[in-house]
């Protein structure tokens, strides 16, 4: 016992163990698969054994699951393979061969989840990867795909091509197409009806579907719809609903983005999905207890304790010239009423454009300027037009208060692209939709509650802060009793608390770049 115990707490054992029970558990069903064929009582043809049947099913199409995701996430052609393989044997009784490379499958998965147990660097006890297929959402996500994988076996996707925009109360010969569409997407259930053949035949439905488009023909459209080429109020909900799910401003507005998304075929989106699950749940279960999370593509802050998220906030990320970029770091210090020291990139890029405008415009932001030998430095606003317009060898350092970029609080973090947390003095940029407005660093909405838990949580001395909350000019820098780590991701899909899956945009053009392959050697195939 004591042996045991001592080789069970090295992780890499514990998986080993854990991949040898799940294995020999699958082998010892398949193995009573073949001894309840041979022990049986003949059955006639017509009367086959459903117990047989619904045991391997279940074998089956947990090794399916699994397959399918990492099949969609090009992690290597030996899931695609099995996948396409898993699909004919669904329902079949399997021969002694089949029944072998079935547990082949299996020990192919198990190597996956082990290797990437290898692969991990954690600063905590990592979870096992071995638990991602127990895992509830990625259960739940499981569930996505095949009702995807149904819907781009059963259903064209044709491109819907729309020379403008196309606005409510607006005709189009395209109004029905992008109906069928909604209502194969989902978003438009009650603008269609079967009729009563479609009826009589929906009465059986497909196990492996979980809605009613999934299992039959697609649907006549409802009579009611005398005209199907006005863009009504019916169907102006429904694509308000699709365009708040995929990020964009629901104006019910038939735009590029909107059609753009409109386009995208179940395969795609079950990709996209499958992408972005395995590189969630790779990441997440090396994460500490408590961390920051921002997610770019999202524009979305979450303030995780004890793994629960506490603060959801949105942001403000870098624009596609100036990303944010990807890192993990640890806040060590707040700052209240910052200072803003400009980058030079920013006085080249944003602010000369300003000052050669308005000569004016340093005074009315409250900059201070400085040489480079630290002497401060003043001109008229004519002058520092001229000056922006040709040579300007100057720092710029902008004082603390309402007008200051950073807002009334600046959380630190050591990187080496100079971009850190901090408030604004736009909080009306937080309505767009669209909030990759930035040069880098990322903007919090609900800064004054991110702000408060640290003084709640870390800030050493919280006397001082008490002392200087009512002060907006005083910039002062405060310690933390230990730090927070922060990571930004780029996670473009997911599901929601809802069991929905939500899409946003590839703002930096990245997904292509992601690679999750692996090669055939991890597999160990015999």
């Amino acid at each position: 016992m004591v042996i045991v115990s001592r080789l069970t707490s090295n992780p890499n054992i514990q998986n080993y163990c854990l991949i040898s029970i799940r294995r020999g558990f699958l082998q010892m069903l398949l193995m009573g698969l073949v001894l309840a064929s041979t022990n049986a009582p003949a059955l006639e043809p017509s009367a086959p054994s459903v117990y047989q049947l619904s045991e391997q099913d279940s074998a089956l199409e947990q090794i399916l699951g699994q397959t399918l995701l990492l099949s969609l996430a090009n992690v290597s052609p030996i899931f695609s393979a099995n996948y396409h393989q898993l699909v004919e044997w669904r329902h079949k009784t399997l021969n002694s061969e089949e029944r072998d490379k079935l547990s082949q499958m299996q020990q192919q998965l198990d190597h996956y989840w082990l290797y990437l147990d290898t692969q991990a660097e954690c600063n905590t006890p990592c979870v096992s990867a071995a638990s991602i297929p127990k895992d509830q959402y990625y259960l739940a996500v499981i569930v996505k795909l095949k009702q995807l994988m149904q819907q781009a076996e059963s259903t064209s996707w044709d491109t819907l091509i729309l020379e403008d925009k196309l606005s409510p109360g607006q005709e189009s010969p395209l109004i029905e197409s992008i109906k069928w569409r909604l209502f194969d997407l989902g978003f438009l259930p009650d603008k269609l009806k079967t009729s009563s053949e479609l009826t009589t035949e929906s009465e059986t439905i497909s196990p492996q579907a979980t809605t009613h488009a999934e299992s039959i023909a697609r649907p006549e459209l409802a009579e009611s719809d005398n005209n199907l080429k006005r863009y009504d109020d019916e169907l102006v909900s429904a694509i308000k609903a699709f365009q708040r799910q995929h990020g964009l401003l629901d104006d019910g507005v038939i735009g590029k983005q909107t059609l753009y998304w409109l386009n995208q075929s179940p395969f795609v989106r079950a990709q996209l999905l499958a992408k972005n699950t395995l590189r969630q749940q790779i990441f997440t279960r090396t994460l500490p207890s408590n961390y920051l999370l921002i997610n770019i593509p999202a524009f979305e802050l979450q303030l995780v304790e004890e793994g629960k998220v506490t603060l959801d906030s949105r942001v403000i990320v870098g624009k596609a010239s100036r990303p944010t970029p990807l890192l993990n770091s640890q806040i060590a210090s707040v700052v209240l009423n910052p200072q803003w020291r400009v980058p030079r990139s920013i006085i080249n890029r944003d602010i000369l454009p300003h000052i050669r405008h308005d000569g004016h415009y340093l005074q009315d932001r409250g900059f201070d300027v400085y040489d480079y030998d630290g002497t401060r430095v003043e001109h008229s606003p004519q002058e520092w037009q001229a000056l922006a317009a040709a040579n300007f060898p100057y720092r710029l350092v902008q004082r603390p208060g309402e007008k200051n970029a950073l807002g009334r609080y600046k959380f630190h973090f050591d990187n080496s692209f100079s971009v850190y947390l901090h408030g604004t003095s736009e909080p009306s940029l937080f309505k767009k939709t669209n909030r990759a407005l930035s040069s880098g660093c990322i903007r919090v909405e609900k800064v004054e509650e991110l702000a408060r838990w640290f003084q709640t949580h870390l800030v050493k001395d919280t006397r001082l802060w008490d002392k200087l909350m009512s002060n907006t000019t005083q910039s002062q820098w405060f310690a933390l009793s230990e730090t927070l780590p922060v990571y930004t991701v780029y996670w473009t899909s997911w599901l929601d608390e809802h069991g929905k899956v939500q899409y946003r945009n590839d703002i930096y053009q990245l997904e292509a770049d992601f690679n999750l392959a692996v090669t055939a050697s991890i597999f160990h195939i015999l």
